[in-house]
């Protein structure tokens, strides 16, 4: 085999971590400024903001970054879908991006306190790779399969389990005197360089992430998802982590990493005016929903438009009956406050949308 098709060599540490990262002030303070305003969140918009509107987003750049094209709004729509009686056909690209928000719930759901372990990341991929031809969910790559990261040979099949147990326990050390943030941009690197799945690698590393900066005390959530910027950014990212295979010298570390604090700076950034945005939003929607429809209807409904804003009246029910619901909801189509996307036809259930926050979902 000729040098240049040499499998990944995997090592620890791959560069100096205390030396001085010329980005990682300003990295860490906007991190800090984005877990603040996130902190501050009305409890009702906790969790939702990025478990169901957030996410999304995230599975729909993560998806695109591999060719996947399914923005936000389709995967609110292919949910909404799904949940009717309808025979629906649903489009791969929108199927696939759905498993890769099913795998991030599932990925956020472990306990803060638990590690993460290979038979954690087996049941995330099982539920990412679902369905996926060729893709031996749930388990590491072993010989004679040879993975392929940034174009060449990933760290050899038989070192795949080897390597990663050496990862997940550095990702679970106490970051030291350089932080977290210099520490989840090394082990993101070190995941696709590994690239220890037959498949989904790339949207495994970066679900990963937020999990990290979570663990490792840069936030208090797992909700800083970076793949908006990596995907803006995405020859970049490819060719800044070829450099980490091709080469790998102290330099290329350093490029890397501080390539990746700008991406978080940013991200934090971009995600702190969101969440705030949707404060906006969502204060503007209930002060509307009240008086058109009244307090009783804001309580029920208002939760539920955060969730998805885009349904069908069986979906937001709830303990209410339904004729309560479309009543409250025909005073909200006059008021504006939703309108109807797809009026309903014999079986076809009426699909109503928010558009107040089906507008700040970022990739159409």
């Amino acid at each position: 085999m000729a040098a240049k098709d040499a499998p990944y060599e995997y090592r620890r540490p791959p560069v100096d971590l205390t030396r001085g990262w010329a980005g990682l002030s300003a990295a860490t303070a906007a991190v800090t400024r984005f877990d603040m305003v996130s902190a501050s969140l009305p409890a009702v918009l906790k969790g939702v903001t990025y478990r169901d509107l957030l996410y999304r987003m995230e599975a729909s750049s993560s998806s695109a970054i591999e060719g996947v094209e399914a923005s936000a709004r389709q995967l609110i729509m292919d949910e909404v879908l799904a949940g009717t009686e309808e025979a629906v056909t649903r489009d791969e690209q929108v199927r696939e991006a759905a498993r890769s928000l099913a795998a991030m719930n599932e990925a956020a759901e472990l306990p803060a306190k638990r590690p993460i372990t290979p038979s954690f990341l087996f049941k995330v991929h099982t539920t990412l790779m679902e369905g996926a031809p060729g893709a031996h969910p749930g388990k590491f790559r072993k010989p004679p399969y040879v993975g392929y990261a940034a174009g060449r040979p990933a760290v050899d099949s038989a070192l795949v389990q080897k390597c990663m147990d050496d990862l997940l326990e550095f990702m679970a050390e106490d970051p030291g005197q350089e932080g977290p943030l210099v520490r989840v941009a090394i082990a993101h690197a070190q995941f696709e360089l590994i690239h220890p799945f037959h498949d989904g690698n790339g949207r495994m590393g970066r679900m990963l992430m937020p999990l990290h900066l979570m663990r490792a005390g840069a936030t208090t959530e797992p909700n800083l998802v970076l793949s908006g910027q990596l995907y803006a950014n995405r020859e970049d990212y490819r060719h800044l982590l070829a450099n980490l295979h091709k080469r790998g010298t102290s330099e290329d570390w350093v490029a890397w990493v501080e390539f990746m604090l700008k991406v978080m700076r940013e991200q934090a950034v971009e995600h702190a005016g969101y969440f705030l945005l949707i404060r906006k939003a969502f204060d503007a929607l209930s002060k509307a929903t009240v008086a058109a429809a009244g307090q009783r209807a804001a309580d029920h409904l208002l939760p539920r438009f955060l969730s998805t804003p885009a349904f069908t009246v069986p979906s937001i029910a709830g303990d209410e009956t339904r004729v309560t619901v479309r009543k409250w909801l025909d005073k909200l189509v006059t008021a504006k406050v939703v309108k109807v996307e797809r009026p309903g036809v014999r079986r076809r259930a009426t699909i109503y949308v928010c558009p107040g926050l089906m507008n700040v979902l970022g990739r159409k």
